[in-house]
Formats: C-alpha cells, structure tokens, sequence
C-alpha cells in the first residue's frame, strides 16, 4: 500500500539580511539539526495557517505567511515541504524558544547558516534556491494587499 507523502511548512524570515534559524531541540526528530522553523500541516488546517501556528510554537513570534517560495520531496517520496515567505512585523519582540522543540535561535546570515552543523539536508537545497537571487526577500515590512 502507498504511503501518504507527509506535508509540511517550513518558514523563512528574514531581517536586515538574515534568516530567523533554529536548532532543534533533543527529543523531536532531527534533534540537535539545524534548520529555519516549520512543521507539518494538521488536518483541515491550510499550508498558510500551518506557517503561522508553527512559527508561533516554536519561537513565539507571530508572523502573517506571505508567498510560497520553493518545494522540496525527499527522495523516498514520503514528506513534501514548501517553504514560504513569512513577514514579521517591524515591532515584533525577539523570538523565545519553546524549550520542548527548539534549543537554540539565531539570526544568522545565509552563508553563516550553511556552515552550521548539522544543518537539515532539506534546509540546504533551499539555501542553493535562496542564494540564487531569485527569491523576492521581505524585510520585515508589511506590503500592500
């Protein structure tokens, strides 16, 4: 029988040039990873939705999710994650981590967070995409809707 490929979110904000990082903590999985935060989507809740809640979660910020950016499947097929845009309010507080799922936050620049170890293999190929110059950056400012 075929498995459901698993869903998930991963958020990407950025301020003055650098991205919001976590490291997982040790009892989730990929404990002690590096990664930008996210999650899996919940039932009946939407991509966007997921974003808000998990960065909520995870670092206590909260964020409106903006704009798909990029989608990566690990090879096994089994777990599809799209990273979104997420904007952070100009007066947000600095970000707390929720002890139970993240041990560290930094604000680290893209080729800061490529040298932190380990980092996510998914997180990785992102950064190939991101560092491109093809991803519109936000900077923390609201746009016009």
């Amino acid at each position: 029988m075929k498995q459901t490929p698993v869903e998930g979110v991963v958020a990407v904000i950025e301020r003055e040039g650098k991205l919001l990082a976590i490291r997982r903590a040790a009892g989730v999985v990929a404990g002690g990873s590096w990664c930008l935060p996210g999650g899996a989507v919940q039932p009946g809740e939407s991509p966007a939705e997921a974003v808000v809640r998990e960065v909520r979660e995870e670092v206590g910020l909260q964020v409106r999710a903006d704009r798909r950016l990029w989608q990566w499947t690990r090879p096994d097929g089994l777990l599809r994650l799209t990273w979104w845009g997420a904007i952070l309010p100009d007066d947000a507080p600095q970000p707390s981590p929720a002890p139970e799922e993240v041990a560290e936050i930094r604000w680290v620049r893209p080729e800061e967070l490529r040298l932190l170890s380990p980092l996510l293999e998914s997180n990785r190929a992102f950064l190939d995409f991101y560092q491109t110059g093809t991803v519109e950056r936000h900077r923390g400012q609201e746009d016009a809707r």
